[in-house]
């Protein structure tokens, strides 16, 4: 008959002391009693474990307090070891061998196309965990215990983290949000690069969320492969965003979750974030590796963060971030650009509170607040040779990008049609894209990018120049209103006319980050 128990590890500590006082065994308990897999009844059995810089422990090294302390909480027996492979923390011990204990939670959600058993070596392949979460929640993820991270000296040891299903795992199918993708390739055979930093850094994957088909703008109604993950905030029926759309919702509905990967293209990190109340750090092009990722438009897209607290942003970007590829060292902020062209289609309510934040940002960073327009900044000092207006300069420039989401794709068409002999099928707003995308050509295509690029120049000359060199611009993403789940869409989406608010950004190489209010977090009664 197997024996199966379950018991708690901890580790003794370096200091010379040979005695385990219960003051100290109580400061422990309160530690542990911090993690959320530990629970009281892991007690059963208590492992000490004996640091290699300190004589060996016993028995006496124990005081009759600190074991009447732990009885009272449920000890049966106490162990003492050495073994080199035992970690501090929950376990289950089966005849007498330590196996790392994992939490099952729900994806209650539905943000995750696949929940994944942590790994055991950063090389192995991930797997996927197929036990059915309860009642109608079809997924459970694994979460270890983050207390044996204390004994790891990794920077994102036991760090939480959720991956969008655009971006590779060795050993998992990626969907990209649409069925027909996922059936014609097969599991992965190498990690995106970004993602193998982390794992490499001691972070765990626990999965890999929903998105909008192939990254593209597309509403919950409009979700034809797979359901829209359910945003947590406001009654719970509102539009996620998109298209890292269960990436934000994961972050902001799984308080056991510490970071969320999306990947952003034209707002794709902003917009999410901005729908369910949380952080969205879209990053400067080049600093992140988007190697491993399935394209969309390479010269825009970036993987990015979506978190709750901006310190776990500037920790996370610290370690994830290429800072060696950045174009210029990061400075100070000079100034707050208030661009009026974008913030004329926002209410004027919100319009004014969010002006208000700005103007108290900038005296609080005592820098220069400014309201500027760019189309008559455009209109005033216009690129050399340039007579026509903003607007129908770059109206047509930025539907270029259809070129590439198209011809970013002919892999995965041509593939699917020498597997199943037929088209494979998209969704309604995918085959409008590319059927835009098809119809333009490579010179067009060429001559809009080119456009994007004197665009770029001149907004370096004559917008972030002289004060305004290293300053803020503070946009409006959408219009912040009730957009439910099964809303008829009565908006225009990408491919847009001319440079917005969600593109600004992308067009600019720069950083952008998303900022939920106050309220945002709020439950409602």
């Amino acid at each position: 008959m197997v024996g199966f128990n379950l018991a708690t590890v901890f580790l003794v500590p370096s200091d010379g002391s040979t005695i385990i006082s219960d003051e100290w065994m109580r400061r422990r308990l309160d530690e542990y009693k911090k993690d959320d897999v530990f629970n009281e009844a892991f007690l059963a059995n208590v492992i000490f474990l004996e640091s290699r810089k300190r004589h060996r422990i016993d028995k006496h090294s124990i005081t009759k307090e600190t074991i009447k302390f732990l009885k009272e909480h449920g000890m049966k027996q106490c162990i003492f070891s050495s073994s080199p492979n035992y970690l501090p923390g929950p376990h289950v011990m089966v005849d007498q061998e330590l196996r790392e204990v994992w939490k099952l939670v729900d994806n209650s959600n539905g943000t995750c196309m696949v929940t994944l058993k942590p790994q055991q070596d950063p090389s192995d392949a991930f797997e996927a965990l197929s036990i059915r979460g309860q009642g109608s929640h079809a997924l459970s993820f694994a979460l270890p215990s983050r207390i044996k991270s204390s004994a790891q000296s990794l920077p994102l040891s036991g760090l939480r983290i959720l991956i969008k299903d655009n971006i590779h795992l060795k050993g998992v199918k990626t969907s990209v949000g649409n069925r027909a993708f996922y059936d014609a390739y097969p599991p992965q055979e190498k990690t995106a690069q970004c993602i193998q930093k982390l794992v490499d850094k001691g972070a765990i994957i626990a999965g890999k969320t929903k998105l909008t088909s192939f990254g593209n703008w597309e509403e919950p109604i409009e979700y034809t492969d797979y359901q829209a993950p359910w945003n947590p905030r406001a009654d719970g029926y509102q539009s996620p965003g998109g298209s890292s759309s269960g990436s934000a919702s994961a972050i902001a509905a799984y308080d056991w979750l510490d970071v969320a990967i999306g990947t952003d293209t034209w707002g794709s990190i902003t917009r999410p974030a901005h729908w369910c109340g949380c952080f969205g750090l879209r990053p400067s092009i080049g600093s992140v590796s988007t190697d491993g990722i399935v394209p969309y438009v390479q010269s825009w897209d970036i993987p990015g963060i979506l978190v709750r607290d901006l310190q776990m942003c500037r920790k996370f970007a610290k370690e994830w971030l290429d800072f060696d590829k950045f174009e210029n060292a990061p400075e100070l902020f000079s100034s707050i650009i208030w661009p009026t062209d974008f913030w004329n289609i926002i209410g004027s309510e919100q319009k004014g509170l969010a002006q208000s934040f700005a103007q108290e940002m900038a005296t609080k960073l005592n820098v220069k607040f400014e309201e500027i327009s760019f189309e008559e900044r455009w209109k005033n000092v216009p690129p050399t040779d340039e007579t026509s207006l903003l607007p129908a300069f770059i109206n047509q420039a930025t539907a270029s990008l259809a070129y590439d989401v198209y011809h970013n794709s002919e892999d995965f068409r041509s593939r699917y049609w020498d597997l199943f002999k037929r088209a494979p099928y998209t969704t309604i707003q995918n085959e409008r894209l590319w059927s835009v995308g098809k119809n333009i050509t490579l010179e067009e295509r060429d001559a809009g990018f080119q456009k994007i690029d004197i665009y770029r120049r001149w907004f370096h000359q004559h917008v972030w120049t002289g004060d305004h060199t290293n300053a803020i611009t503070v946009m409006p993403l959408e219009s912040a209103v009730p957009r439910y789940r099964d809303d008829v869409l009565g908006f225009q989406r990408p491919p847009q006319d001319r440079i917005n608010a969600l593109s600004l950004g992308p067009v600019m190489k720069s950083p952008v980050l998303a900022v939920p209010s106050e309220i945002a977090a709020r439950k409602v009664p």
